[in-house]
């Protein structure tokens, strides 16, 4: 009789210890869900007016960047982001190149196999400008009518998209956002929307 007591408070004391353990997990659960990252590319039109110059520069852009974020409670990611955007210009190796970096916050739901999300990144970064108003880059000559410009600036990007789950693990996401920056007084940015397609992975 004894050894069938101990077994039973042996088998008792194990199973409320493993429930424990388990509850435990649960609420470590709750409060961090893993993370997730990816690569995505991107289009955009976006236009702006280039005072210094007299110039409005117009066009489509195009790049690439990724993203890593990690995932809180039941809705909530915090991370980072980066992308380099660059529209050509003239047809004469011309461009605007736009790189911008930050700290991603963003809020989704679940609904079966789509995740929309809404969410805004503010960080920074730098525009970097080459105007060549006579000549090209295709040959070895010197221009002399060429303007470069690099200005930093603090960026604000507001995004909203939605991903499509092809499994727990793997995520095809659709965003769209539009970029704003801001420092001195003859920095100008260009504005528009830009379309993201990426692969992400859930970890």
């Amino acid at each position: 009789m004894k050894k069938i007591l101990l077994l039973l408070f042996t088998f008792l004391t194990i199973n409320i210890y493993s429930q424990d353990i388990n509850n435990q997990n649960i609420e470590k659960r709750k409060i961090f869900n893993g993370y997730d990252g990816g690569m995505m590319l991107h289009l955009g039109y976006i236009s702006t007016d280039v005072k210094p110059l007299d110039y409005k520069a117009e066009g489509i852009t195009k790049g690439i960047g990724g993203a890593i974020r990690f995932h809180f409670g039941q809705h909530y990611r915090i991370g980072t982001e980066g992308y380099v955007s660059t529209m050509s210009l003239m047809n004469n190796g011309s461009y605007m190149k736009t790189f911008w970096a930050g700290l991603l916050n963003d809020f989704y739901w679940q609904f079966g196999k789509f995740m929309p999300y809404v969410g805004l990144t503010i960080g920074g970064g730098a525009l970097t400008d080459c105007f060549i108003f006579e000549g090209d880059n295709h040959d070895w000559e010197q221009e002399t009518n060429v303007v470069i410009n690099k200005n930093p600036f603090v960026a604000i990007d507001p995004i909203v998209g939605c991903d499509y789950c092809i499994s727990e693990a793997f995520h095809i996401t659709l965003k769209f956002d539009c970029l704003f920056g801001f420092g001195s007084n003859d920095l100008y940015l260009p504005v528009g929307p830009r379309a993201y397609i990426g692969f992400i992975f859930f970890h």
